[in-house]
């Protein structure tokens, strides 16, 4: 039986506990009930990472000025095929999709390193999807080109976090608040920030707040 590790050190090199997240993530025992701490030290990790809707209170945290260097990457498009032939979808492509409940992450990059098809269709590449609730990212980077980040549902809160990418590249129907958060278009010509997924005209919305909004390319 797996003994409770409150904290579990991650490094790409092999000096930690694991030399994945997900290895990590896999040892936290189903159904936690209390704070389990993931230091993910500086590199970059190319893998698909996911926590299931039965491990909740995980946190993931980078080192101190590190977060550009501490990098959690994949490359799917939702025009990529699984092993059955079938394409991905939108919300497949994530590179790491968060259910459960009480997520937080601070100093850390998420990213979808995915190349777009150029005039295609399934271009959506997405770096985070975020489906549990009261989840927190602070000083978090999330980088990408289309659909960057999925705020699928639950509610959030983003404090100085720094958001990329060319078209849509924050979505879902999740009721978040976004302060202080730095949003960088790299589109070349137009593009869209935002495209919040509501089914009636009364739910709520998303809320930026002091947030600056940046222009690349």
């Amino acid at each position: 039986m797996y003994a409770i590790r409150h904290v579990i050190v991650v490094d790409t090199n092999g000096g930690g506990n694991f030399s994945t997240v997900q290895g990590a993530i896999d040892m936290v025992p189903e159904h936690n009930t209390q704070r389990v701490k993931i230091y993910i030290l500086p590199g970059t990790y190319r893998e698909k990472i996911y926590i299931p809707i039965t491990k909740p209170y995980i946190l993931f945290i980078g080192q101190m000025n590190h977060t550009s260097r501490t990098i959690l990457t994949w490359h799917d498009l939702a025009s990529d095929k699984n092993q059955y032939g079938i394409a991905l979808g939108t919300y497949n492509s994530a590179s790491v999709t968060v259910e459960s409940d009480y997520f937080c992450a601070t100093r850390i990059t998420f990213e979808n390193s995915a190349v777009p098809v150029r005039r295609g269709q399934g271009n959506q590449a997405v770096a985070l999807r975020i489906a549990g609730d009261k989840a927190m990212f602070y000083k978090v980077r999330f980088l990408g080109k289309q659909d960057t980040l999925l705020d699928e549902s639950g509610t959030h809160f983003f404090y100085k976090c720094f958001i990329q990418g060319r078209v849509d590249f924050v979505f879902g129907r999740a009721r978040s608040l976004y302060k202080e958060c730095h949003l960088n278009s790299i589109a070349k010509r137009s593009g869209a920030i935002a495209a919040h997924h509501r089914d009636s005209p009364d739910d709520l919305s998303n809320v930026f707040i002091h947030f600056p909004v940046g222009k690349q390319g």
